[in-house]
């Protein structure tokens, strides 16, 4: 009797902590599915016809619900909070500027080199800011190069 008892505390024991666990991990994921998810990546662009070399950056949402992208550029080292926006992004698949992301669909945002290499020694990473006010920055390494250049 005593030994049936025992078996049917541990079974109790044992499913009321798998039932905690999958309560944690479903509450984990409901954050996770809720929160802006986006990937951001500085690139060097060079223009088809001729060949001029410019900069851009390329933002993927990666949430699972539409996302808009209001502005992009580049965070500051210099200064707290400090950005460097691009002041006129050129998109060339037709869609305005600014952006709704649909999930897993991308944009890519150019624009001129010189404003980058200008500001190389203070540039910290790429950012993306959502029309709610969220900013999600990135790297990569074009831009690491264009910074370690300006040291030389």
């Amino acid at each position: 009797m005593n030994l049936n008892l025992d078996l049917q505390s541990s079974v109790t024991t044992g499913v009321a902590l798998l039932g905690a666990a999958l309560g944690v991990m479903n509450t984990w994921n409901t954050i996770s599915q809720r929160r802006a998810r986006l990937r951001v990546c500085p690139a060097f662009a060079f223009s088809v016809p001729h060949g001029h070399p410019g900069f851009s950056i390329e933002v993927l949402n990666l949430s699972s619900f539409a996302i808009t992208i209001s502005e992009v550029g580049f965070m500051l080292r210099n200064g707290r909070g400090k950005r460097f926006r691009v002041p006129q992004p050129q998109v060339f698949d037709g869609k305005p500027w600014p952006r709704r992301l649909e999930p897993r669909e991308a944009v890519s945002v150019y624009f001129a080199i010189e404003p980058v290499i200008e500001r190389s020694k203070s540039l910290g990473k790429a950012y993306a800011r959502t029309a709610c006010g969220e900013h999600i920055k990135g790297d990569s390494p074009a831009l690491n190069q264009i910074r370690k250049e300006s040291w030389e």
